[in-house]
């Protein structure tokens, strides 16, 4: 029989308030928290491809440092960069962060060996700065 109901009857259903319940309201949460934060970072990862002509990981090893070295969380970095294309805003302190990293890997990129085709571009200008720039 496919649809037979063990002899106990159904199993029994957590109450509203169980511990299981909250438990995996929480979890829930985290993981809406997790996938927003990676799309920030993923969206990121693209302005800094797009700024400085370089390759996906080169991109997330420029939003590591920066993160790192301004001691500013991976996220709202992330979250930053991305408002940073259509506001002009950056906060200082990121604005020199990323150039000085995107300057160390153009350096890296100049010492290399010579690549075959063409290099690529200085990539996008920055966005201009605003007055309200903070």
């Amino acid at each position: 029989m496919p649809f037979a109901v063990p002899r106990g009857g159904p199993e029994p259903q957590p109450a509203p308030d169980s511990d299981e319940v909250r438990a995996l309201r929480e979890e829930a949460e985290q993981l809406r928290h997790a996938v927003h934060s990676h799309a920030a970072v993923d969206q990121a990862i693209g302005v800094v491809i797009a700024r400085g002509g370089l390759s996906p990981q080169e991109a997330w090893d420029v939003l590591r440092e920066v993160s790192m070295r301004t001691h500013t969380k991976l996220r709202v970095v992330a979250e930053q960069l991305v408002a940073w294309v259509q506001t002009a805003e950056l906060p200082p302190v990121l604005r020199a962060e990323l150039e000085r990293q995107l300057a160390l890997r153009r350096e890296e990129h100049d010492a290399g060996p010579v690549p075959s085709s063409s290099p690529p571009d200085e990539g996008l200008p920055l966005p201009a700065r605003s007055d309200g720039e903070r």
